[in-house]
């Protein structure tokens, strides 16, 4: 993929700001549904749909279905671990935690992805990441540990603050074997659908037949089906055509939107309230992520510059 421009065009701030709405009120939409559909049928359903929009567009566009078994048992484990798991786990914690807290916790992905980056040897530490992920993790502790001392769930709040970490292996596994030999599109639509026939195997073993559509309400029907369509399938076409326009570092702006929108999503539709640890563990977070981000201009060059563009993992995702 070619590097993108270093600035942002008319358009390319407008996608910027819907991508924000989109994966913030994502959120929102995981909260509605939750109420009425067990968390693993929400995640299959989101899979299911998202996937089948990328799926259409991928035969609409003639690209070449990803093949090769080692090829497709990589997509088939980033759909698994590295997406469907996170998504299963903010969506079980959604039954107990407010989606806003989840939207803000959510933005330690770009965090969670650098220490498994530089665990298995893909990216390097450098002080200022040191001291980003330090950071990062003082706003997590901040916000759990007002949340737990005002009788918040432990377990929920602990699942929702891991789940992030297993976006950033998805994206550590895309950079091994996906970048550079996939095109984006197919490879996003493979992983989504493996990621889907596997959620729906094991929601049918664990969870049961899911709710029948018509025993469902209005709302958190339209929600899953939002949810899908927009926050899944529409936001990765809006992601990745960012990074091509902007570059990756550009479009992972994107971060810092989210859980503002997330919390204004549930304060405005839903009442959601919030203590100031919320908020002072939000602010400190979000300057841990974009020091961790941060590389020493001596050390980017153009050949890392194309290296991260290519990496199809996606931040927050919600």
């Amino acid at each position: 993929m070619a590097a993108g421009r270093s600035s942002f065009t008319p358009r390319d701030a407008g996608l910027l700001v819907l991508l924000a709405l989109l994966w913030g009120n994502s959120f929102l939409f995981i909260k509605t549904a939750v109420e009425e559909i067990p968390p693993g049928w929400v995640v299959a359903g989101r899979l299911s749909i998202g996937g089948a929009l990328l799926v259409v567009i991928v035969v609409l566009r003639g690209l070449r279905i990803p093949a090769g078994r080692r090829t497709l048992a990589a997509l088939a484990l980033i759909g698994v671990a590295g997406t469907a798991a996170g998504w299963f786990g903010q969506a079980w914690a959604q039954q107990s935690l407010d989606s806003g807290l989840v939207a803000v916790l959510n933005a330690t992905t770009p965090a969670a992805t650098l220490v498994l980056a530089v665990l298995t040897g893909i990216e390097r530490l450098y002080a200022a990441r040191v001291v980003g992920l330090l950071v990062a993790a003082v706003g997590s502790i901040v916000i759990i540990g007002g949340e737990v001392s005002a009788g918040g769930p432990l377990l929920a709040l602990v699942i929702a603050a891991v789940a992030p970490f297993a976006y950033g292996l998805g994206s550590v596994i895309t950079r091994k074997e996906i970048s550079g030999r996939v095109k984006t599109l197919p490879a996003v639509g493979t992983q989504l659908v493996a990621g889907a026939v596997v959620m729906t195997v094991l929601s049918l073993a664990l969870e049961g037949p899911p709710p029948a559509p018509l025993d469902l309400s209005l709302w958190p029907a339209l929600a899953l089906f939002a949810l899908g369509l927009l926050g899944t399938g529409v936001a990765f076409i809006i992601y990745f055509t960012l990074i091509g326009s902007v570059g990756a570092t550009n479009a992972s702006m994107v971060t810092y939107l989210v859980p503002i929108v997330g919390l204004i999503a549930g304060a405005l539709v839903r009442g959601e309230r919030f203590g100031p640890n919320v908020f002072a563990g939000a602010a400190i977070l979000v300057v841990g992520v974009y020091l961790a981000q941060r590389r020493p201009a001596e050390v980017v060059s153009a050949s890392e510059e194309t290296a991260v563009e290519d990496e199809l993992g996606v931040p927050p995702p919600v």
